[in-house]
């Protein structure tokens, strides 16, 4: 058996605001796992386990963000 292809999309969106001549302010939004895609487990393959051939579970993580501010100077 082949496991599933990955279906995953990580996005960033920065925005840089000047401040003063030589500092200027970042604001970062990142997003891992961008559009929540599941990715399920394999199935079972033990014949002997009453779970053969179900899928109970989830291999990625949800959709995570991340929000930060950087001073750059």
């Amino acid at each position: 058996m082949t496991a599933q292809g990955l279906n995953l999309w990580d996005l960033s969106v920065i925005k840089a605001f000047n401040i003063r001549e030589r500092a200027k302010l970042q604001f970062r939004t990142e997003f891992i796992n961008a559009f929540n895609h599941a990715q399920f487990s394999d199935p079972s393959r033990s014949a002997t386990n009453s779970n053969f051939g179900k899928i109970t579970g989830q291999s990625n993580l949800p959709r995570n963000i991340q929000l930060a501010l950087r001073l750059v100077f």
